[in-house]
């Protein structure tokens, strides 16, 4: 990933060292902290070094998408059309992106890089003006589109979150610096050191004969990369954030203690759960669902995420795969789990079985079909 290369890190720790400096010196000053208004120059400093059309390209894109904002706003008739149209608007790179996978014959217009997680922070900006009805500002929006410690992979702020915190950064003091340097190690660790070891071991057993623990142990270690690297960097996220005094949103809260599947994606990868749930829900106008409704919609939900990640057939497997779970789940009641009502082995039983189920889903991103199919006939050889 480009945000682990020794010189684009070096730059993220300098951008951020600037931003402290900065709100230290204005506070001592002027008791005001200045740090928010010097912050989109940091960020775009970060992105062009990285890439200067990234940057021109997500320049760009921040200023269309706010004019959509603001004409949302001063709209009063068809203005439901002009909120959907405009939501669909913010997605065109997206889909663009996409499709150069299909038609290589398409130009390549600019690098991407973060636009799905800038169409889902746009798209929020236009629920926020549409249900609040509320105005943008445009140097509070520019920051929340190109903030840099979540630009690339999330965690995804919602407009209304990031409007809170920006304005009022928290102090850093020396006990809140202890905590971000501590948190930044533990994602460095993460990415850098832990997936390391676990990729080498993954690779060695992928060559090993079938039986049924080296298939077990597959899956249980392609959970494992998948979880460290998004939470190694959700770590990296945080801290970087935090010691600017930007409260970034959790992305992960033990998953592995998740004994439903409603439970579970509640606490893996948050932030796009909850926006998927929330927006698709907003759409339907906030309904009490029956369980066939809500069953449908869990199925509807997961779908929606797998092919956020990309359109591919993997994608419409594990969409379809993690819907029925879900949308079973939904069928026949047993999204609420009360821990304290459940004894304790079938709660522990209940974890297990909606993480391996888990597991199994991200083995299928990890190796060939024809590989996945060998793993999984393993399960069976003795």
């Amino acid at each position: 990933m480009w945000y682990l290369q020794p010189d684009v890190l070096l730059r993220l720790l300098i951008a951020c060292g600037a931003m402290i400096l900065i709100s230290g010196i204005s506070r001592l000053l002027s008791k005001k902290d200045l740090g928010p208004k010097f912050l989109i120059f940091a960020s775009i400093a970060v992105i062009a070094y990285v890439s200067w059309q990234l940057a021109l390209f997500s320049i760009g894109y921040t200023i269309v998408t706010f004019i959509l904002t603001r004409i949302l706003k001063r709209l009063n008739k068809k203005r439901r059309l002009c909120f959907v149209l405009f939501s669909l608007l913010c997605a065109v790179p997206f889909f663009y992106g996409r499709l150069n996978r299909f038609f290589p014959q398409l130009p390549v217009l600019i690098s991407f890089v973060g636009i799905a997680y800038n169409m889902l922070k746009a798209i929020d900006a236009m629920y926020f003006v549409y249900y609040a009805d509320m105005d943008i500002e445009f140097l509070t929006y520019s920051n929340y589109m190109l903030f840099f410690p979540t630009f690339t992979s999330g965690p995804i702020f919602r407009y209304r979150d990031f409007l809170k915190i920006f304005h009022d950064p928290v102090p850093l003091t020396a006990d809140r610096f202890i905590i971000c340097t501590k948190r930044f190690i533990k994602g460095m660790f993460k990415k850098m050191v832990v997936l390391y070891f676990i990729n080498t071991f993954f690779a060695f057993l992928l060559e090993s004969p079938p039986h049924w623990y080296i298939s077990l142990s597959l899956t249980v270690l392609s959970y494992f990369i998948l979880f460290f690297d998004l939470s190694g960097y959700s770590d990296i996220a945080v801290a970087t954030g935090s010691v600017m005094g930007y409260t970034v949103p959790e992305n992960f809260r033990k998953p592995w203690a998740a004994a439903s599947f409603t439970q579970f994606w509640r606490n893996w990868h948050i932030t796009l759960s909850d926006w998927v749930r929330e927006h698709i829900l907003v759409v339907m106008n906030n309904k009490r669902l029956n369980r066939l409704a809500s069953a449908g919609m869990g199925f509807t939900v997961m779908f929606v995420m797998d092919m956020w990640h990309g359109f591919a057939l993997i994608n419409v497997i594990g969409g379809i795969y993690n819907g029925i779970y879900l949308g079973l789940e939904n069928l026949l009641g047993l999204t609420t789990v009360d821990k304290r009502k459940m004894k304790k082995p079938v709660y522990v039983i209940r974890c297990i079985t909606v993480n391996f189920l888990f597991a199994v889903n991200t083995l299928m991103y990890s190796v060939s079909p024809d590989k996945l199919f060998e793993i999984l006939r393993g399960f069976i050889t003795l």
